[in-house]
């Protein structure tokens, strides 16, 4: 049927002075397209209720988010940084000396564009009615911790749509922000006052999410599990020609403690100490976190890791996908996962996939990957040294692309306004024969 929902992104809001994009951004804007085609209504959350953006700025911000955050091809930077990269891994340049010559970038412009963004696309005007009658969907987590903003569906509905990616601040505390297992309480306690229907990456998710309304001595709403498609980049990156002499690793994501970015760096420092300069690179594709003082030690002071880890932290889809389609093999140790994107991405581009043998990696790779206990050091050795010798390839796998993803949540919604309908009319039907 394809009628119009109310979207908050607050989010891309947010963050839409950033030259290249976190997971959940890129999985908002997704997002926000598909609503884009159904005439949809944006919103972003106030402190105690929605703002409604115009919508043909709003359709500005998709649209250049889109074209910066997502094109296929490669941009003249990237191709640039990619050549300094493969460069670097066959020992062509000193990745070190070149990241200490190169000037910082200059994000004066994305930033300005980012602060004027919230200002240029908000309207003084409260939500329409028929904004505020449209099924409403949130899928970032963002402001989540904030129940005052989502109080307004109180009044409205209490069958508001939302995406749960991960509960990993409350299973594993340990890994996060000291203040974020408390703010990550508050989310998913919003969720289960206001949600109608609860979406999930992964079982494994989902299973977490149930376990957790259990706990707190509440009924558990609709869950449909709904894995992320992959990106088109990723499932046309198989075809490139390798572009390295030397083997090379590639680990993806934020430096952060659960992604045992510490267990990879010391293991490597052993391999150097074995093999000096005929040691495989480790190329690290993400941002720094937290909560990593010994990690960020390693990469910018080990000796014996310089030019042998390569740090890259602002990679585009593009150029993340060129990169992993030429890796020996894709390393995710992580201690806990949602889903593990880089896998289904590994994946795509018939990559090898080395991985911790936790659920969701289980649940997404399945036979096609190599699993190890993220602890087992010497096991993570044996398997890096055995493919660095051979550089083995897999079939590349078609999997959900995102129009699936969206053709399946269509039917969700299909369903439930049907559901909706029925339930008014059968009540109509009871008021009109009292």
């Amino acid at each position: 049927m394809m009628n119009a929902i109310a979207m908050d992104i607050s989010r891309l809001i947010d963050r839409s002075h950033f030259s290249t994009p976190t997971g959940i951004d890129r999985f908002e804007l997704q997002y926000a397209n598909w609503a884009k085609a159904r005439s949809s209504y944006f919103i972003e959350m106030g402190r105690t209720k929605p703002i409604e953006i115009n919508r043909g700025r709003a359709n500005g911000l998709i649209s250049e988010l889109e074209q910066r955050w997502s094109t296929a091809a490669l941009t003249q930077s990237q191709s640039t940084e990619l050549e300094q990269i493969y460069a670097a891994i066959d020992g062509r340049l000193s990745w070190s000396q070149l990241k200490s010559i190169v000037p910082t970038k200059n994000k004066s412009k994305l930033q300005q564009w980012g602060m004027n963004a919230g200002k240029v696309l908000r309207t003084i005007l409260p939500m329409s009615r028929l904004a505020t009658s449209a099924p409403f969907v949130h899928v970032s987590h963002t402001n989540l911790h904030r129940p005052a903003a989502f109080s307004w569906l109180d009044a409205q509905r209490s069958n508001g749509i939302f995406y749960v990616h991960d509960l990993i601040p409350l299973t594993h505390p340990e890994f996060v922000r000291k203040n974020e297992p408390q703010r990550h309480l508050q989310r998913m306690e919003t969720v289960l006052k206001h949600a109608g229907l609860v979406l999930c990456n992964s079982q494994t998710t989902a299973r977490s999410f149930e376990t957790f309304a259990e706990e707190q001595g509440r009924a558990v709403p609709p869950i449909a599990v709904l894995p992320p498609g992959v990106e088109h980049s990723f499932n046309v990156a198989s075809r490139a020609a390798r572009r390295s002499k030397r083997p090379y690793f590639l680990m993806v994501g934020t430096i952060e403690p659960r992604k045992n970015h510490a267990m990879i760096l010391q293991l490597w420092r052993a391999l150097v100490d074995e093999h000096g300069k005929d040691t495989p690179r480790l190329v690290i594709a993400g941002k720094r976190g937290w909560e990593n003082a010994q990690v960020f030690a390693t990469l910018e002071r080990c000796p014996q890791l310089r030019d042998i880890v390569i740090e890259a932290p602002d990679l585009g889809d593009a150029a993340l996908a060129d990169l992993m389609a030429g890796a020996t093999a894709l390393l995710a140790p992580s201690f806990a996962e949602g889903y593990g994107m880089p896998l289904a991405e590994a994946m795509a581009t018939g990559t090898t996939i080395i991985a911790s043998n936790i659920p969701s990696h289980k649940e997404i790779a399945g036979e096609h990957a190599i699993f190890l206990d993220p602890l087992d050091g010497l096991g993570w050795r044996e398997a890096i040294e055995t493919h660095a010798a051979e550089h083995r390839r897999r079939a590349p796998l078609t999997l959900q692309k995102w129009e699936k993803h969206f053709d399946q949540l269509d039917e969700l919604l299909d369903a439930a306004a049907r559901q909706k309908s029925n339930a008014d009319r059968q009540t109509s039907a009871n008021h009109s024969g009292k």
